[in-house]
């Protein structure tokens, strides 16, 4: 029993004279027949399939060659001299891909950003393009099987430019926030040298309603800190006019104020935004500053000694106060109030009781 005839399964292919190509079997059948030119014949083979755009460099980067496919003269001697460079740097042992380690740059970017610097900052900073920058910290953006891959080896330009980019607060845009330690000294240093709170507010360019809460913030604005600082750096070495009475009754109210809080003096400090606070040394008689514990009980940032410290943690608890509510008031670390209340031998309130009293 004779079987089915067999089909062409080529793609596309048919004995007719409109194919655009014809398998084996067809195409001898129409070689015999001599109607092989009946059928349709494949376009002629471009030479340069994928030209890059003319505004590339063709021969002096690799783009247009390995990427737009371009075979230009310039471009395959270009890539040929590459090829060739290559194999001979390998064979020398000297070869070098220009790839570094990515993950000091990784923790480099994330150490900016926890300081105020974004990766678009970054980026304009460095002199680099946003997504090579992104694709180190976010993984690469572009659509495809390799989406959000985090990389592992970036171009040694790349890595040497975000690293020279360093956490200075003149980089910074002028509303990021920053610690207001800094701003907060060098006010304290001028209200100690006599110049009061309205001249500052005046100078500074603030309401002087908001002066006092800028004192108490945590965080101020990068704007904020660098007026600061200017101004700062004008009237350090200067009193205030003093020669008119009110301006006399101003400069003395403003150095009692200052003496009252233990403001220090701008010559207090060698670096101003890092220093530790230097510490306020024991009465040697024990005695306490009322006046200084009261203001801190108040709110206020006053510098306190030991004794003055323990004096506040003793009255506030007595008050049912917890350990987060009393640092937070006189502006210290929660772990310092918890040591001084076991030093006194004070019982730790039950948070229920605290949170119900809260409520109520």
């Amino acid at each position: 029993m004779a079987g089915k005839p067999r089909t062409c399964t080529v793609d596309g292919c048919t004995d007719t004279t409109v194919a655009r190509r014809l398998c084996r079997k067809h195409y001898q059948a129409a070689m015999k027949a001599g109607t092989l030119d009946q059928h349709a014949k494949l376009p002629p083979r471009v030479k340069n399939p994928k030209i890059c755009p003319p505004d590339h460099r063709h021969g002096e980067v690799g783009t247009c060659y390995v990427h737009h496919q371009c075979r230009c003269d310039d471009c395959v001697t270009s890539q040929t001299k590459r090829n060739y460079r290559r194999l001979q740097l390998k064979a020398y042992g000297r070869y070098d891909t220009g790839l570094v380690d990515a993950d000091p740059v990784r923790e480099h970017l994330i150490m900016l950003g926890e300081f105020g610097l974004g990766y678009k900052r970054v980026a304009s900073i460095a002199g680099l393009g946003i997504t090579p920058v992104r694709n180190v910290i976010w993984g690469r953006q572009d659509p495809g099987p390799r989406k959000g891959e985090m990389q592992k080896r970036i171009k040694r330009e790349t890595a040497e430019a975000i690293l020279s980019v360093k956490p200075d607060i003149s980089l910074l845009a002028g509303g990021a926030r920053i610690p207001a330690r800094g701003t907060h000294r060098r006010m304290q240093a001028l209200v100690a040298r006599g110049w009061s709170q309205s001249k500052l507010t005046d100078r500074l360019g603030v309401e002087r309603s908001n002066f006092g809460v800028m004192m108490t913030r945590e965080h101020v604005t990068a704007d904020l800190h660098r007026r600061a600082e200017r101004l700062f750096e004008e009237l350090w070495d200067q009193l205030p006019p003093n020669e008119e009475w009110r301006d006399k009754i101003a400069y003395t109210r403003t150095v009692a104020y200052a003496k009252q809080r233990r403001w220090l003096p701008p010559l207090a400090w060698d670096d101003i935004d890092n220093d530790v606070d230097p510490p306020v040394p024991d009465d040697e008689e024990g005695g306490l500053d009322d006046m200084a514990v009261e203001l801190a009980i108040a709110g206020e940032r006053v510098r306190l000694t030991p004794a003055e410290r323990r004096e506040c943690v003793t009255r506030l608890h007595a008050a049912r106060w917890s350990d987060g509510r009393i640092a937070e008031t006189i502006h210290c670390d929660v772990k310092t109030v918890g040591r001084i209340r076991d030093e006194l031998g004070l019982a730790a309130f039950d948070q229920t009781e605290l949170r119900q009293r809260g409520a109520a």
